[in-house]
């Protein structure tokens, strides 16, 4: 069914602070609440801002999800008793003694609601009773879905149905997923990403033969990737390409390169043995130090580019610090007897770096 062309161009769009303020404002009044109905690109975190509200005011939450329910799920079932037939609401429905006084109703995906089941809920979003079931006073209704041209499963909303609501569309808003990225431990790598190019955050498209593209929750699957494979190779973005993208995935490998040159020097050591101006090779001690602290390159790696540094104190000071990191374990990596053999005598002993003989044998050698 074709979309009304000009339903969409009536409804406010809201970034996620926005529409934060007016959920908070819906629960904490729900006597004068109107139930209000959230538009939005599948990803773009619909869900969470509900989540979010009820969290925030400590309500209890109830998630029906109309696309997965019959009508008998929300109307109840009919029971013959003494000659009359009554209704049996459905366990799922609020209960004040069973649930608490107050709380949130979020009706999600409801446009993907068999027509049947959107008719069952008019009653329950405008009446605020079911049959004999009667939503308790303190309980706010809250819905949402994507929109007619989201390529999801959606049904054209009834116009009683949707006269029911205050409609908004939510807007992506990198501030706010930033924000919420710095409370969450996502990887630094794709916040700065995000800070430096806002675009990436979520680029939704109808093009029916494009499955991975950028939106908040996608990119929540690439920190996981980007956590479980540290190292930013090939192989990392070609997994995040598949949650992401291959646009999006290419433009932060692009971003990811340009902010730390640590994987080029690896594939490319001339870059790092060619750094003659002093600052740049301080910069790249520290680019380094910071990339194994990340996690984002192994010890051997490491100390691969402290063998490549020109300036023999600041390769034994990499060295060092590498130590304080890490341990004597630094000892153990075939990549320190690399670094001795070629390193160790213009830059001093191993023994200055505390490890005494072990075993006859110098560490390492």
């Amino acid at each position: 069914m074709n979309p009304d062309p000009t339903l969409f161009s009536t409804i406010p769009a809201m970034d996620a602070r926005l529409l934060a303020e007016l959920l908070d404002e819906t629960v904490c009044h729900p006597v004068h609440a109107v139930p209000v109905m959230i538009w939005g690109a599948p990803g773009i975190g619909k869900s969470d801002l509900v989540r979010q509200a009820a969290r925030q005011q400590g309500l209890t939450l109830i998630d029906l999800r109309l696309s997965q329910l019959e009508p008998t799920d929300l109307r109840g079932i009919p029971l013959h008793d003494q000659g009359r037939v009554r209704w049996i609401p459905p366990e799922e429905l609020p209960d004040a003694e069973r649930d608490g006084a107050e709380g949130i109703l979020f009706l999600d995906e409801i446009n993907a609601a068999p027509p049947a089941v959107a008719a069952s809920a008019y009653q329950l979003i405008l009446d605020r009773r079911l049959g004999v079931y009667r939503l308790p006073d303190g309980w706010t209704i809250i819905a949402a879905g994507n929109r007619l041209d989201d390529r999801g499963i959606t049904y054209s909303m009834p116009a009683p149905l949707a006269n029911r609501f205050m409609h908004v569309t939510l807007q992506a808003d990198v501030d706010a997923w930033l924000d919420w990225a710095a409370r969450s431990d996502i990887s630094p790598v794709l916040c700065d990403f995000m800070a430096a190019e806002p675009e990436w955050l979520a680029r939704f498209s109808p093009e029916p033969d494009i499955t991975a593209f950028p939106s908040p929750r996608s990119w929540v699957f690439a920190d996981r990737i980007i956590k479980r494979r540290p190292l930013l190779d090939a192989t990392t973005f070609a997994h995040i390409a598949a949650c992401v993208g291959q646009a999006a995935a290419t433009a932060l490998a692009e971003f990811a390169g340009q902010q730390n040159p640590v994987s080029d020097w690896l594939h490319t050591p001339d870059a790092l043995r060619n750094l003659a101006d002093l600052p740049a090779q301080i910069d790249a001690v520290r680019r380094i130090r910071e990339a194994v602290g990340q996690q984002r390159i192994g010890l051997g790696d490491a100390l691969s580019l402290a063998t490549e540094l020109p300036d023999d104190s600041l390769s034994f000071g990499l060295i060092e610090q590498l130590h304080q990191t890490v341990g004597d374990r630094l000892f153990d990596e075939p990549a320190f007897s690399v670094w001795v053999a070629r390193r160790g005598s213009a830059s001093g002993q191993p023994g200055q770096l505390g490890q005494p003989e072990r075993d006859g044998h110098v560490p390492g050698g």
